[in-house]
């Protein structure tokens, strides 16, 4: 077996040693500037004749050369006296004492060198057919010192073209890369491309350029590069396409617009935080609030994100920054639509609390569900990336503007139409309640923000679709900075606007909302001490009052207020108790009790059971009772009789209540 193994050895090395071309040195005609050299020839010259004149020994002196400097190939010393021959042979010295066959054509061209770099030449026994550079230096006292180095074999380096039987055949137009061999100069290793300011007809944007083979084998007759257009003289690229060329401007002006809605952002959160205990504000529950808030902010990123250039890292995080931000912002927004809707039942005998930590929680389910929904996104994107997959594409715009942007993939078309099913949702549920009495005409001013993303959006996904793959990619920038601003500035205007403006206002506003109901009495001065019966408060200016006595006289006020709209509630609503706090007890029938109480079923129970005895003095008897628990058949009943606050129809404040 082993025999066999050798024999196959010497067989395969005999084909390959027939197939080779045989060396044969070579010099050439005229001496060639060396090119790509990582040293200086004449400083490591004169070093070696320092250390000559120091000890007088060149092997000494060669070695240390030699181990410092790893890309020379070799130094010669000849003297009266002595020749001595040192090659750098695989990272070994090699010293050569007299000249020898082998060593000949290393004395020939370092004699034919009278001093400074000399014809390279070719080496067939020792360095195996590479080139060699040779620089020769006369030194004192009759020595004569040279180095070799080796030749990088480039067929774009003029100087050289001699190794290979000519020049290459790049045009003027073009440039000669990739020409760079070390022992085998054959012709056409070389690629021409075109310079700048030039193209080459029937290329394409990956185009890397003619290889120097179908050139000199003549495969490609023309290979001529063609000038640019005049709307790119200098840089275009493939078939004559000129890149796109951004304004720095326009972006810088957009980027600071961004930043500033971003920071009017962060200030309307600190001040609901601050106002939070207000009238205004906690009817509309600060958290929901917030979250808007934050959802908004999300959503002023995604303007931010799109000014740096197409990327796998951009086209990821664009999706996530809008989807995160639009269920936060709208979902919040539909939350407060729907807890309306759910306070405003009418016709019904019960109506349902939406607590505000159930909102918050229906908003976390929301929350979570996109999550998983951008999570799975993610991760079918990376599986296709991963398959050779790219997100990025090349485009040109109407006047033949070449740029790149993201991909627009299917899983976008199906994500869009979300959106605008959960904002029809929105409004779908805002004209369900749209005869809601809110506080501060909120409903109104949500339905409005709802409407708006709306239909922005439903145009802004019909021209992407259509007509932004032909349009600028700054115009296109421009459409969804206007996009962001419409939309999230007018949720910001829409929503917090009127609540500030009404807490500025509260006062007169009460004041004239309650003047038309009571009489002007309720807001004079009334005190049951007879010294200062006959003062009444038109009588005193607000400047001579002290703070604290606004602030009691107020607090009375409010109470007197609450006192007589109890009484006029029960006058109007016998079916209301009488009781402290206009409730029933809870061992009481009531129509307005919590859905699913006991007390609902054994009354219905009782009912049910009375319908089935014909008897007339029990039908009396359950006539009365139903007359004394008649359900209220109106909003205004049902709201005002159920426990808890309302967002529904604006009470008056309490008196321990900051405005």
């Amino acid at each position: 077996m082993k025999t066999s193994l050798v024999l196959l050895s010497l067989y395969l090395s005999t084909v390959l040693s027939n197939h080779q071309e045989p060396c044969t040195t070579r010099t050439l005609s005229s001496t060639v500037p060396p090119s790509r050299l990582n040293f200086n020839a004449s400083f490591l010259v004169q070093n070696i004749e320092e250390e000559l004149h120091r000890s007088s020994n060149f092997t000494s002196a060669a070695r240390n050369i030699l181990s410092r400097q790893w890309d020379i190939a070799g130094a010669i010393l000849a003297t009266p006296k002595e020749h001595i021959l040192a090659l750098n042979l695989n990272s070994r010295l090699r010293m050569f004492v007299n000249q020898t066959p082998e060593t000949q054509l290393f004395w020939r061209v370092f004699e034919a060198t009278a001093s400074g770099w000399g014809a390279p030449f070719k080496d067939c026994h020792f360095f195996e057919g590479s080139w060699l550079y040779i620089y020769a230096y006369g030194g004192s006292r009759g020595a004569k010192i040279g180095l070799f180095a080796p030749v990088v074999l480039d067929e774009c380096d003029g100087g050289i073209a001699e190794i290979f039987g000519g020049p290459h055949k790049c045009r003027e137009n073009q440039m000669c890369v990739d020409g760079e061999t070390w022992k085998n100069a054959k012709r056409g290793q070389y690629t021409c491309r075109c310079n700048p300011g030039y193209f080459y007809p029937d290329s394409h944007a990956t185009w890397a350029g003619l290889k120097g083979k179908d050139l000199e084998s003549g495969r490609i007759s023309n290979f001529d590069c063609q000038p640019c257009p005049e709307i790119c003289p200098a840089n275009c690229v493939g078939n004559g396409t000129c890149p796109i060329q951004r304004m720095a401007y326009l972006r810088t002006a957009i980027l600071l617009v961004q930043l500033t809605s971003m920071g009017f952002v962060m200030f309307l959160a600190g001040m609901v935080f601050v106002l939070r205990k207000t009238k205004a504000i906690a009817v509309g529950m600060w958290t929901i609030l917030e979250t808007i808030l934050v959802g908004v902010l999300v959503l002023y990123s995604t303007v931010i994100i799109r000014l740096f250039e197409p990327s796998v890292s951009r086209c990821l995080l664009e999706p996530w920054f809008r989807e995160m931000g639009f269920v936060v912002c709208y979902g919040s927004i539909i939350l407060k639509l729907y807890r309306h809707l759910i306070e405003f039942r009418t016709r019904k005998a019960h109506r349902w609390v939406v607590k505000d930590t159930d909102l918050l929680k229906y908003l976390l389910i929301m929350f979570l569900s996109a999550l998983a929904y951008m999570a799975a996104y993610t991760a079918l994107t990376l599986n296709f990336i991963s398959e050779d997959f790219s997100l990025i594409e090349t485009s040109w715009t109407g006047s033949g503007e070449l740029f790149e942007t993201c991909k627009y993939l299917w899983w976008d078309y199906v994500t869009e139409v979300g959106e605008l099913t959960i904002l029809a949702f929105g409004v779908h549920l805002a004209y369900a309640s749209r005869n809601a009495n809110t506080q501060f005409h909120e409903s109104t001013f949500l339905c409005a923000t709802g409407s708006i993303e709306l239909a922005v959006s439903f145009l802004f996904y019909l021209a992407r679709i259509f007509v932004f793959h032909k349009l600028h990619p700054d115009i296109v920038l421009i459409a969804y900075f206007l996009r962001s601003q419409l939309c999230q500035t007018c949720t910001l205007l829409l929503i917090f606007f009127p609540k500030f403006w009404y807490q500025q206002r509260q006062a007169r506003t009460l004041a004239q909302e309650y003047s038309c109901r009571f009489p002007l009495d309720a807001f004079k001065e009334r005190s049951s001490s007879a010294n200062n019966s006959d003062v009444e408060i038109s009588e005193i200016t607000i400047a001579d009052m002290n703070p604290d006595d606004i602030r009691a006289e107020l607090k009375r006020l409010y109470l007197q207020l609450e006192m007589f709209k109890a009484k006029t509630i029960c006058r109007d609503n016998p079916h209301i108790s009488k009781r402290r706090g206009g409730r029933k007890a809870q061992h009481r029938r009531f129509s307005l009790q919590k859905k699913g109480s006991r007390e609902k079923v054994r009354r219905t129970m009782s009912l049910h059971s009375r319908r089935k005895d014909r008897d007339r003095d029990r039908k009396r008897d359950i006539d009365m009772d139903i007359t004394e628990a008649e359900p209220s058949r109106t909003p205004e009943d049902s709201v005002c009789s159920t426990d808890g606050a309302s967002a529904i129809y604006a009470d008056l404040p309490e008196a321990n209540q900051p405005y």
